[in-house]
């Protein structure tokens, strides 16, 4: 069946403006158990479906979330509920992995990091199958560099080690469930299939799709999803064949819901050659503020709801001082914007966090909602002072100071959490808590709460994470209030939309020039008002011959 292409450059409404939509339709006619949407992440399936379980079409027919486990999910999720039960492979299995081959440990991840990114020989063999080829083959077209310290004999050894466990195991890995789909022989009976962000879709995710659309009724079959936006081709996506399929889609999306003025027009500018290469071209408006907008106060002088959004393109130098800068580092400072800093480079990460930490602001990789100082922790900073001089404070905060407290205050170093446990639900003030016997008795005269507390774990970053914390007190913490500066590689950051984009233009190595257009427009298209070009640090910069 030969799929409808739906045309969505970012912003656009895709999953709201067309799915939905169109999912609002096809439920009047045809059967609901046999209407499935896909897509590639949990976050991505979740927000559909909260949507579609808003609808009034499904509240008055009675259907519940339960109803829509597996018809609007994951490719995978769909693949898996028609294999044999298996238990799905997981960091614990790694571990056990790294104890009967020494080879895993060469690399070393933490339980917090998504090992399949993380290590090189996941990510080899999940690329590798995104490819549909065998790890020989993979190895001849790869960037060999991204998969070090392992070179192809080792790779396949580990593989075999990997093969061998999940069989005596009874495990699967994601890849498995869409391959093991592919294999089974069964007639499809989905009467219409929606493909959200089909562009990121890998040969055995194609295939598998191609099968569940093999028998649905009256051509109701949609990728939809934006060809400029295929940066996954290093793990099996066909960025060709979805240009080829943008050149005559059955429908495009042409009003734009993000963007504004500055931002659009970057983008087509940075897309344009390869829409020239592939002869077409999209129409993609600028967006327009909204209720939203004045709701969140982010509506500047001089306009109103209904009025184009300008936005500002800055220029960068660096990262240590400029107009620009001080532009920016204003706006951080004396707006409720977010800011989402990305890249290409690897080196770009370090590069971001550093800044931060220099000018005392509070930040998280997209990945990672704590990161380097957790909100708690600076809170418990942020606080001490006035629980020293008096002011009662809740048993959850008594309980946050419990895992920070060391000798200094705690006779006997720490609070066992069986004692936090005994605490009943109420404020409790400090000359309490010397009364019980739980801190001592000079505590008060001790002073601020980096003078009694643990070390960080990281002895050697102790003193430069005070520092920080300080710098983040100065400057007047909000303790519930969101993390606003966020940063992460710009395959880490793709289907985020953030305020204010700061785009790093280093480029690591040589690479494909349509790969480079497609990575830098993506980046760019994540922010909505201002945008900021940081010049590359290195001697290629992304999206230049």
């Amino acid at each position: 069946m030969k799929p409808r292409f739906v045309a969505g450059p970012p912003g656009t409404g895709k999953t709201h403006g067309y799915i939905v939509e169109k999912f609002k339709k096809v439920f009047k006619t045809y059967n609901p158990e046999k209407i499935i949407l896909l897509s590639h992440t949990n976050v991505a399936a979740g927000e559909i479906k909260e949507a579609i379980l808003k609808l009034r079409e499904t509240i008055e027919r009675g259907y519940r979330k339960k109803f829509f486990k597996y018809k609007i999910c994951t490719i995978h999720s769909y693949c898996n509920h028609y294999l044999v039960s298996k238990e799905l492979f997981e960091y614990g299995d790694h571990e056990n992995l790294c104890k009967i081959n020494s080879s895993f440990r060469r690399v070393s991840i933490s339980p917090s990091d998504d090992f399949e990114k993380s290590h090189p020989f996941y990510r080899y063999i999940k690329a590798a199958h995104g490819n549909d080829l065998r790890l020989q083959d993979f190895w001849k077209k790869c960037n060999k560099n991204e998969y070090e310290p392992y070179n192809l004999s080792q790779l396949i050894e580990m593989n075999n080690s990997y093969i061998s466990y999940k069989e005596k195991n009874n495990k699967r890995d994601y890849a498995d469930m869409v391959k093991e789909f592919n294999e089974l022989e069964i007639d499809s009976s989905v009467e219409v299939l929606i493909i959200d962000e089909a562009q990121d879709s890998n040969v055995p995710q194609m295939k598998a799709i191609n099968k569940i659309a093999s028998n649905v009724k009256d051509g109701h079959y949609y990728l939809v999803g934006d060809a400029d936006q295929t940066i996954y081709e290093f793990a099996g996506s066909d960025a060709k064949k979805f240009h080829e399929l943008s050149k005559n889609p059955y429908h495009e999306l042409e009003e734009g819901k993000r963007c504004s003025v500055v931002i659009n027009a970057k983008c087509k500018q940075i897309i344009k050659p390869i829409w020239d290469h592939y002869e077409y071209k999209r129409i993609w408006t600028p967006a327009k503020y909204t209720e939203k907008h004045q709701e969140e106060e982010k509506i500047p002088l001089g306009y109103k709801i209904g009025d184009y959004i300008q936005g500002k393109d800055y220029y960068l130098p660096d990262l240590k001082g400029s107009p620009g800068l001080t532009l920016l580092l204003e706006k951080i400072n004396n707006t409720n914007h977010t800011f989402l800093f990305t890249g290409r480079y690897y080196g770009s990460t370090d590069y971001f966090r550093q800044f931060f930490i220099h000018h005392g602001l509070e930040f998280a990789h997209v990945k990672n909602v704590n990161n380097y100082v957790s909100k708690k922790e600076i809170n418990c900073h942020h606080l001490w002072p006035q629980f020293r001089t008096g002011k009662p404070l809740p048993k959850k905060q008594i309980s946050d100071f419990r895992d920070y407290l060391g000798i200094k205050a705690v006779p006997k170093g720490k609070w066992p959490k069986e004692i936090i446990k005994e605490f009943i639900d109420k404020d409790y003030t400090i000359d309490e808590l010397i009364l019980k016997g739980y801190l001592r008795n000079n505590i008060k005269e001790l002073g601020s709460f980096d003078m009694i507390r643990t070390k960080a774990t990281k002895t050697k970053d102790h003193d430069k994470r005070m520092i920080y914390i300080k710098k983040v007190l100065t400057k007047g913490f909000n303790s519930t209030g969101k993390i606003r500066i966020e940063y992460g590689n710009i395959h880490d950051v793709k289907g985020l939309t953030r305020d204010n984009v700061i785009v790093d233009l280093s480029q690591p190595r040589a690479e494909d020039y349509h790969v480079q257009l497609r990575l830098k427009y993506t980046a760019y298209s994540r922010g909505i008002f201002d945008c900021w070009t940081l010049a590359s640090r290195t001697r290629r910069e992304l999206g230049r011959r």
